[in-house]
């Protein structure tokens, strides 16, 4: 987004800015639905002076698909719509040497699960060398507790590897299928991917299809990955997180500031989620190759998801 285009508080999501395999599955994905509905929906994060811009409906909202404008049909606001979350937690060696599962475990509990709307429906999960995600837990911060606490209990050779964080996020959005409200993901991690099926670019491509926001908390750090005893390459994981989470219209946030207290980054990407705005429009011709949102409001910024088909109930 530019400094002129944040003034108007305007945003935009075009499919060719991304790479070849996003923009063809992306495109297939609308396609195969547009077959059944034209309507489809965006969430949309609104903000100024660094704080979410609350009570806006429908008056205060301007699209245009492919150009030409178009009527907003309904507006969702905030905890309206509540959640539908995968907290994906990192469990391999490499997040115990940088932060530690139980600092995670803990910044969860304080800073968390006090956070969570009384409807929001979460799974905990969580990879090393195996993936696993536990069931729907819905106004039980007792049982969300203790299923936090399984998805980090895992043995130390586990935790050698690999680190599937893209097969991961991928089984997270899988088991969001049909979740009810508003689908998302919170993936902890360090960043360093080894023992994928799947590259980041596909799995984005399949999370933005199936409206599911990918929010990362993550490392942004450059890393040294040792070959032989002479030569390293130099990496950033953060890279990688980074597309994750913009192709989906997530959030990214690194910890690097303060990787010892993840707890307020985690209350920050939960208010975004809570604070945005779903918006129905009718596609005229049923994909929406170009969508530009704007707030008729001064000074405002916003950040736009990829546009999905509407739910059907």
């Amino acid at each position: 987004m530019t400094a002129d285009t944040a003034r108007r508080g305007t945003a935009r999501f075009a499919p060719s800015i991304l790479p070849l395999v996003v923009a063809v599955s992306l495109a297939a994905a609308l396609a195969a639905t547009a077959q059944n509905s034209g309507s489809f929906v965006v969430d949309v994060a609104v903000e100024a002076d660094g704080q979410f811009v609350t009570g806006l409906t429908r008056e205060d909202f301007e699209m245009a698909v492919a150009g030409r404008p178009a009527a907003v049909d309904s507006v969702v606001a905030g905890k309206e719509r509540p959640l539908s979350l995968v907290l994906l937690l990192d469990a391999t060696a490499s997040i115990d040497s940088d932060v530690g599962r139980d600092v995670i475990r803990k910044a969860i509990e304080k800073s968390f699960l006090p956070k969570l709307a009384p409807k929001d429906r979460v799974q905990a999960g969580s990879f090393a060398k195996q993936i696993k995600i536990g069931p729907a837990v819905v106004n039980d911060s007792r049982a969300l507790q203790a299923a936090i606490g399984k998805a980090l209990d895992v043995p130390k050779a586990d935790t050698f590897g690999p680190s599937a964080i893209w097969d991961a996020v991928a089984l997270a959005v899988e088991t969001l299928k049909d979740a009810p409200g508003r689908p998302a993901i919170i993936l902890i991690t360090d960043g360093r991917a080894t023992g994928n099926r799947l590259d980041v670019e596909e799995v984005a491509a399949r999370a933005a299809a199936a409206g599911v926001l990918v929010n990362v908390v993550g490392e942004d750090s450059e890393i040294v990955l040792r070959q032989d005893a002479n030569t390293g390459v130099r990496v950033r994981p953060g890279v990688a997180l980074e597309y994750l989470a913009g192709t989906t219209g997530g959030l990214y946030l690194p910890d690097t500031a303060s990787p010892a207290a993840p707890g307020p980054v985690l209350e920050r990407v939960l208010a975004d989620l809570h604070e945005r705005y779903t918006l129905a429009f009718a596609a005229p011709d049923g994909r929406p190759q170009t969508v530009n949102v704007r707030v008729k409001r001064s000074g405002v910024k916003i950040r736009v998801s990829r546009p999905r088909p509407a739910p059907t109930s």
